[in-house]
């Protein structure tokens, strides 16, 4: 017997039985949920897990999820440096560090003077000195013999190529011609000059000078009518010049207003250099009233 549905057009429609119905039902709900089971997050399996305590370990990496394609991984950081820090001072397999060369290649010397030339380098021709040194002055006219002393020169360069000059001199002797007899002398000359001057470089080892001054001089005799005191003006052309780097030449002419003391004087002389600063120098005067030879020292600055 089978139950019919009536609807509003009276039209019949064959109903299966509610328990048929149930049962499809229940049939199409199983299989989603079965569905969405298979494609959800579930235990992981791993390859040999047999579900008891002998059951294998889990491989790294595979993380939470099992094989549902995410695999865990760790952060890839680095393993620490154990090395021990590179240290360039001393130690004791090594007491003294290396010293790096730069480039630098020292020149080899070949004896202790050249390293001493080398190790100068500055111009002789300089114009901020002081000079002293030995003099033996010879005056002319046979009325004296000649005499011993000391002479003394400074030096200060001003700028654009100016200097100052200053110089004294003085000597002593008697009738012997020996150093002692300064002791008891029969005369004394002394001379003080102060100039100006300028110089001008014809080449770097070649310099032309020129002084212009005033010169004071006594000569002090026994004899008073042989004694005289005067002072005047002075010039002096001169010429100095490097030859080379240990030795300068100099030469000049020195013309002054003066009538008893050298009114005309040639002087020559030489410069060994020594020391960096310290030059020796050996030189001579020849004047119209005296002759003069000199030794000493000059010092550099």
């Amino acid at each position: 017997m089978k139950d019919y549905l009536t609807y509003p057009n009276n039209q019949g429609i064959a109903i299966k039985p509610m328990k048929t119905v149930l049962s499809l039902s229940f049939l199409i709900m199983a299989g989603l949920i079965s569905s969405v089971s298979a494609q959800g997050p579930g235990a992981p399996t791993y390859p040999g897990s047999m579900g008891s305590y002998g059951a294998m370990s889990p491989p790294a990496g595979s993380g939470l999820y099992g094989n549902t394609g995410y695999n865990a991984m760790a952060p890839s950081v680095p393993p620490p440096n154990y090395s021990t820090p590179s240290y360039s001072g001393p130690t004791m397999m090594e007491p003294t560090p290396q010293v790096t060369n730069y480039g630098f290649q020292p020149q080899p010397q070949a004896n202790a003077w050249s390293s001493i030339q080398q190790s100068m380098g500055t111009s002789m021709l300089n114009y901020s000195y002081v000079e002293a040194g030995y003099r033996y002055v010879n005056p002319k006219g046979g009325n004296f013999d000649g005499s011993h002393g000391l002479g003394a020169t400074l030096v200060f360069d001003l700028p654009m190529r100016f200097f100052v000059k200053g110089g004294f001199n003085w000597t002593s002797g008697s009738g012997g011609n020996t150093v002692a007899a300064a002791a008891n002398a029969d005369y004394a000359l002394s001379t003080i000059s102060i100039a100006g001057g300028v110089y001008m470089p014809i080449t770097d080892k070649l310099h032309f000078v020129g002084e212009v001054g005033l010169i004071y001089a006594n000569f002090d005799a026994s004899t008073n009518n042989l004694s005289y005191t005067e002072a005047g003006v002075y010039i002096r052309p001169s010429l100095r010049y490097q030859m080379v780097e240990w030795l300068e030449l100099q030469a000049g002419v020195t013309v002054s207003s003066t009538s008893d003391y050298d009114s005309k004087l040639i002087d020559i002389g030489a410069y060994f250099r020594v020391f960096p600063m310290v030059d020796l120098n050996l030189g001579a005067d020849f004047g119209d009233e005296t002759r003069t030879v000199r030794a000493g020292a000059r010092l550099r600055w």
